[in-house]
């Protein structure tokens, strides 16, 4: 594909593969924290003493963070989709230029609707741990006697794979945002190029009308046809009275009588 048939492809190429590696990256770390979170909560039960039940709830940071990971996985497919059809130069990547851009548009849109409140949870919250004993519900001074020894923290921003599974997608979310205005500006050039290459239905050539010159020299001819005719008598048909347009002239004698 050429370079008038794929506007800013070197651009394009460099924003798409950005957006598709912080993309994986956002998607990988936020895999890892959910396994990491779970991997800790089971550490503080399982060091619970015997008959203590421990709730731990995350459900805030847990939910918007499986939504964070899922759009990041969204976010690489359709870009690593864009940049295979641009890599092999085929005529689909700039037919489909506007439909990359606005998925990508929205999936950029989408991202960052989630990274806001989950930039916020990790930023200014922390889970929620209750211990009970039976019935009586253990104090939170000696939760976090627990927490320190076990060397864990419910406060989100002290804890690493939390704050890299929000660093990393707003990279994602940077890079996609370029790649789609990329695209969607390439599709605006690839349209307005076929349209100005659009061969147009060349016009009849209009009759030129005569020049007044021209209707003047018309004109002079006719009077002096006219003017011919009329020297040689061809006006109209010849009468009796007239011969070689000649007019005969007649004498008229008197008759003589005789007595």
């Amino acid at each position: 594909m050429h370079a008038a048939t794929a506007p800013y492809r070197p651009a394009r190429l460099a924003a798409l593969f950005l957006t598709f590696a912080f993309s994986v990256i956002g998607f990988a770390t936020g895999i890892n924290a959910l396994v990491k979170s779970n991997d800790q909560k089971d550490l503080v039960k399982k060091q619970a003493p015997a008959g203590a039940t421990v709730n731990i709830d995350t459900n805030d940071v847990f939910q918007v963070g499986c939504v964070v990971t899922a759009v990041c996985a969204a976010l690489a497919v359709v870009s690593a989709g864009s940049l295979v059809l641009l890599l092999l130069a085929h005529s689909a990547s700039t037919r489909t230029l506007k439909l990359q851009g606005l998925l990508t548009s929205f999936l950029t849109v989408w991202l960052f609707a989630s990274l806001i409140p989950m930039t916020d949870f990790v930023a200014n919250r922390g889970a929620k741990v209750s211990a009970f004993l039976g019935t009586v519900q253990l104090p939170d001074s000696l939760i976090q006697a627990v927490e320190q020894q076990l060397g864990v923290t419910s406060i989100y921003r002290n804890i690493d794979y939390l704050r890299l599974a929000v660093v990393l997608p707003w990279i994602a979310f940077l890079f996609g945002a370029i790649s789609s205005v990329l695209s969607l500006a390439a599709a605006r050039r690839a349209r307005h190029a076929a349209v100005v290459g659009a061969p147009t239905p060349a016009a009849a050539p209009a009759e030129p009308a005569p020049s007044f010159k021209e209707k003047g020299e018309a004109d002079v001819e006719q009077v002096q046809c006219n003017h011919s005719q009329f020297a040689r008598g061809d006006s109209g048909p010849a009468t009796d009275s007239t011969i070689n347009g000649k007019v005969p002239l007649q004498i008229s004698f008197g008759t003589m009588s005789m007595n």
